[in-house]
């Protein structure tokens, strides 16, 4: 069984999100956890976990949207045969407390954002980092909009709730704690998302990007800053989507 952990303070996204899950999952048993008033995500996320009795551990945002829900779960069931942690961007290399910073050839996943914006007016934006295949192995760490655990996994790491006391940072370091403890993790390019946020780069992601290489600063590598893009393409429709982000060597699986 799968349990969902959501730390959301409004009730709308919240209806939403739970109503998305009733369709991704489609009647198969699961639960679905909501935290209302967390001090940080990670708090969260681990008094969530407290309550959980799935074998299968999801922690996501309350704003996500999976394009492709008919085959959403098998596509997971199988990823999760094989890896210990899957997510749905992220880096082979950890350079920073932003999995990104790596850059090409070492980051993976795409996502797609909301437009209608002046910059934007498209409905929405996608973005491509890698997708080689329906899976990509050996990944060091992952943002943490969607990501599933088994079990086991959080029985040896936990999300570290001392140190990431507010809503950053705290997927970063659970992930590449998890990897560093040997759990083999992986980005799913088959698993077509939307999120409707744009993130904020404020003192708080400074001072949490701080506490970050303060605990991890010698376990990073180290890479030579370049400037790089990535695809950027704009779409107006859901059905466009799927068209761009399962092309056949992805959707055929891995």
């Amino acid at each position: 069984m799968f349990s969902v952990i959501i730390c959301s303070i409004d009730p709308v996204k919240f209806a939403q999100i739970r109503k998305h899950y009733q369709q991704l999952f489609r009647g198969e048993p699961y639960e679905l956890i909501g935290i209302h008033d967390a001090k940080s995500l990670s708090e969260g996320y681990n008094r969530g976990l407290a309550q959980a009795k799935g074998e299968f551990i999801i922690f996501c945002h309350d704003d996500i949207e999976f394009v492709s829900p008919g085959d959403w779960l098998a596509r997971l069931k199988n990823h999760l045969a094989k890896f210990d942690i899957v997510g749905l961007v992220g880096t082979t290399k950890l350079v920073h407390g932003m999995w990104i910073y790596a850059g090409p050839p070492y980051i993976f996943g795409q996502v797609v954002h909301s437009g209608g914006t002046p910059d934007w007016p498209e409905q929405y934006r996608l973005e491509i980092f890698s997708t080689p295949a329906a899976v990509v192995r050996d990944i060091q760490a992952m943002d943490g909009m969607f990501i599933a655990v088994h079990r086991e996994v959080l029985e040896k790491v936990k999300f570290d709730e001392k140190t990431f006391d507010g809503f950053h940072c705290y997927d970063i370091d659970f992930t590449f704690s998890a990897y560093l403890a040997g759990f083999k993790l992986a980005v799913a390019c088959d698993l077509p998302v939307i999120h409707r946020s744009k993130g904020s780069m404020n003192e708080t992601w400074l001072n949490a990007m701080k506490k970050f290489f303060v605990k991890y600063n010698t376990r990073l590598a180290r890479a030579k800053k370049r400037r790089f893009a990535v695809t950027l393409m704009a779409v107006e429709t859901k059905e466009e989507l799927l068209e761009l982000m399962l092309p056949q060597h992805v959707a055929k699986g891995p």
